[in-house]
């Protein structure tokens, strides 16, 4: 039974992002720590919130553009410098228009393409607007906080909803595009003045804005209410739900949220929040809690369900450490999250059928925790341990203990620890027993990192186990100098690989086959120079999953064209350094 579950109104937005695919979007930040701002709200410890203390110069301003455009990789880009952490335009005007300057001959060359500011509302004025335009300034972000006067008082703010209303009206009418950013869970708040901000940030006609919990931050008015029973933080609970109900609400309106929660920093994570919902990863919490409402009409007999999403919304549709496949466990005996794009990010759509199949991962336990805890949302995951047997830093690698020959079905060194096999035994896995026993080193230690798919085999044959080499007597054999080949060589289907072994690379182009080049100096291995990109990566329903940030790879763009002419979507596990853990393995059982 399949059903289509086509995009209600608060994905608009998503459907928005999805039809501008290809063009990458880079803010610049240039911190700004508490300039300008005339009063000390309660909630603010600038220097907690945004982790800076020192006022950038002009100098360090150039230095910070420059920084970040060479570390950016996609040629089809949309670069911003933007001034936050402070009151700009409450600057002195000559302190503004050098910051302005310093950024101009980049907007002038192409190299960035806006500019943008957050400041108060009670510092605009139309002859500052107009200073603004010329510089090429193209949004303005007011902190707007909350629209109830009440609580801007109780806030300390310093002004009311009349001069949020009176800059907003003066900010389009010089044709800024206007941002307005709000508070949940403020002092003297509530559900209900946090949705009437929501509405009126709308109704003002902001076209971004920004969600953030309110903190009890050290150091604050705030804190000290705290510590006296005056005021009670949100929990994480509470603040997740008011997100997702305002962040749909906006999305229905098309204002685009820019940003769910605060960005992390080293004095928040050093005890500088003293209560409230600060986590690392609200913004997910949050998306996660949306699509799982989405989810509650799912219905159907039977006892598999597969969902298919866009491959951008696959970790949110699964949910914050996987909470909404557990959720859906409830009713079904497994749940598959399956990537389509085909569907626009909006759209999801699902199957519900008597079939059950259960994924199966094997993966290094010394992969990175943000890396495990979204690999686990795949599937049940048996993280192996490194053995004494092995050189340390392939101790812990599936591709050394195991060849796959099939789904369903694997070949094992001998001396492989018994407690895996057992585990695999008892998910039902097919397990043949190989003959070569691993050593400590190369060669002991290459019988079994040969590359395989259904009708090819890639290793340096006189290596490999005679297991393996029987399963592939009557198929295609290909013979490479490389006798770590798996580490070096990752099969995407029969015509497409990964390589980042020259060697490699040139016999199978020579023989027609669809191959990309990654140069292993940009992979972490520890103990070693360096890795290998398949090491980073394992293959599941279509996607390349891959342990590290590609972005940086300076293959990238041929990396992103090679997947897309293969039908591959990609799926970054964390957003760390690429390390290979020997590879990641998908079996269905």
């Amino acid at each position: 039974m399949l059903q289509n579950c086509k995009s209600i109104s608060f994905f608009v937005w998503l459907r928005f992002l999805s039809e501008i695919c290809g063009m990458k979007y880079y803010n610049i930040p240039v911190f700004l720590p508490e300039l300008a701002c005339p009063f000390r709200c309660v909630y603010c410890n600038q220097f907690s919130i945004a982790g800076k203390s020192q006022i950038p110069d002009c100098e360090q301003v150039k230095h910070i553009i420059d920084s970040h455009l060479q570390s950016f990789k996609e040629k089809d880009r949309f670069v911003e410098v933007a001034f936050f952490g402070g009151n700009f335009t409450g600057l002195p005007e000559k302190m503004q228009d050098e910051y302005l300057e310093t950024v101009a001959p980049y907007l002038e060359k192409g190299q960035i393409q806006g500019i943008r500011c957050s400041t108060r509302p009670d510092y605009i004025n139309k002859e500052r607007l107009n200073v603004l335009k010329k510089f090429g300034m193209r949004n303005i972000e007011l902190g707007a906080q909350s629209t109830d006067n009440e609580v801007l008082l109780q806030c300390g703010r310093g002004h009311d909803f009349e001069a949020i209303k009176s800059a907003s009206e003066m900010i389009l009418a010089e044709g800024f595009i206007l941002g307005l950013q709000m508070m949940i869970g403020l002092l003297g708040s509530s559900p209900e003045k946090d949705f009437q901000t929501a509405k009126d940030i709308v109704s003002l006609g902001a076209k971004e804005t920004r969600i953030y919990p309110c903190l009890v931050v050290k150091d604050t008015v705030l804190e000290k209410r705290y510590r006296k029973g005056q005021y009670q933080p949100l929990t994480i609970e509470k603040a997740v739900q008011r997100s997702a109900d305002i962040y749909s609400y906006f999305i229905e309106n098309e204002v685009n949220v820019l940003r769910i929660g605060l960005h992390p920093s080293d004095e928040l994570d050093g005890g500088d929040c003293v209560a409230g919902p600060y986590h690392h990863n609200f913004a997910e919490m949050v998306f996660g809690e949306i699509w799982r409402r989405r989810f509650e009409n799912i219905q159907g007999v039977g006892n598999r369900l597969i969902l298919y999403t866009h491959s951008s919304q696959r970790t949110n549709a699964i949910g914050y450490q996987a909470a909404n496949r557990k959720k859906l466990l409830d009713s079904f005996q497994q749940v598959d999250f399956l990537c389509d794009d085909s569907l626009s990010p909006a759209d999801f759509h699902y199957e519900v059928s008597d079939e059950s199949k259960q994924t199966i991962i094997l993966a290094s336990a010394l992969m990175p925790e943000a890396a495990k805890q979204k690999l686990a949302a795949f599937g049940k995951v048996l993280w192996l341990e490194p053995v004494s047997f092995v050189y340390p830093s392939i101790a812990a690698h599936p591709d050394i203990f195991f060849f796959q020959y099939a789904e369903n079905q694997l070949v094992f060194a001998p001396n492989t620890p018994k407690e895996w096999i057992a585990e695999l035994h008892k998910a039902g896995m097919k397990l043949m027993r190989g003959k070569q026993t691993l050593g400590f080193a190369h060669p002991e230690t290459v019988h079994y990192n040969a590359c395989g798919t259904k009708n090819i085999l890639v290793h340096n044959l006189k290596f490999t186990d005679e297991r393996i080499l029987k399963l592939y007597a009557e198929k295609q054999q290909i013979n490479v100098n490389q006798a770590y080949t798996r580490c070096n060589l990752l099969a995407l289907n029969e015509k497409a690989f990964i390589t980042s072994n020259l060697g490699i690379f040139q016999k199978l182009k020579d023989s027609d086959f669809d191959v990309l080049y990654i140069d292993p100096r940009q992979i972490h291995l520890e103990g070693h120079d360096y890795g290998f990109f398949p090491g980073c990566c394992g293959v599941f329903n279509q996607s390349l999953l891959v342990c590290g940030d590609t972005s940086k790879l300076k293959e990238k763009t041929e990396l992103d064209a090679f997947l897309s002419r293969n039908g591959f979507n990609l799926i970054e596990l964390y957003d760390g350094a690429l390390t290979d853990l020997g590879g990641i393995l998908f079996l269905l059982v």
